[in-house]
């Protein structure tokens, strides 16, 4: 099975802009994708999560949609498969006339629910097709807009549970180096929370939020995630180290 392998970026949801000398000129932002991150109940009589797409260009647009699978090796590369088995996207294909939206459902097809959370991501991509009959072929550059929304399907009850594995100060690169598992059955983020450090003072914390390495760190259930994090950015050098997060 084919696997698309992404390098990771600063944002998780961020908008992937993609140029390619195409037939005609198109403004850069044809159209929009919103939410960005949605959750689906796969236990519910109607399992499904609605997400919208709207064109405020002056021109028409046409998207394709597609759903894939979501996971995230140690070093933060993003992995990702077809998942047209699981999840069913509905209209697959649109055209949007200027000022128009269009409602799109992404329904659990997958069978029973899961026993833990299981990631996703929704791709919208902008497809290459002249929809302006005025306009003469190659007459210049056009710009291809993709979208990668978050995706969770999710059944009740389901927790993180994050652990750190391992523990390495490197003096000579002075750095932290921690490895860590989530053993739960939900991701976890490490946008907010607290980072609690026992070394050979009194233990303290500090605030994830300061700490640049931890913002874009996201561990999905099951997964592992190897974090290096300067020593100058710490109040101490380490013995232990665990987490407390916000929610």
């Amino acid at each position: 099975m084919h696997r698309n392998r992404l390098i990771p970026s600063a944002a998780l949801s961020a908008v992937l802009v993609m140029v390619v000398f195409l037939l005609a000129p198109l403004p850069a932002m044809a159209f929009q994708l919103t939410p960005m991150s949605a959750v689906l109940d796969p236990s519910g009589s109607l399992p499904t999560a609605t997400f919208e797409i709207s064109n405020s260009a002056a021109t028409p647009v046409a998207v394709q949609l597609r759903a894939v699978t979501r996971s995230i090796l140690p070093d933060g590369t993003e992995l990702n498969e077809d998942a047209s088995q699981q999840l069913q996207v509905f209209p697959s294909q649109v055209i949007l006339r200027p000022g128009l939206s269009q409602t799109i459902r992404v329904r659990w097809v997958g069978g029973e629910p899961p026993t833990r959370e299981l990631p996703f991501r929704l791709v919208a991509e902008q497809l290459p097709v002249n929809l302006q009959r005025n306009q003469e072929a190659g007459s210049g550059l056009q710009f291809m807009l993709r979208y990668r929304a978050t995706l969770y399907v999710r059944p009740p009850g389901t927790t993180p549970r994050v652990e750190v594995e391992r523990l390495e100060v490197d003096r000579q690169e002075n750095v932290l180096i921690l490895e860590v598992a989530n053993r739960g059955t939900r991701h976890q983020p490490f946008s907010s929370g607290y980072l609690i450090l026992t070394g050979d003072t009194p233990e303290q914390q500090v605030n994830l939020e300061t700490l640049e390495p931890f913002v874009t760190v996201n561990v999905l259930p099951g997964e592992r995630r190897r974090v290096v994090v300067p020593l100058e950015l710490l109040p101490v050098i380490p013995r232990e180290v665990r987490f407390r997060f916000d929610r």
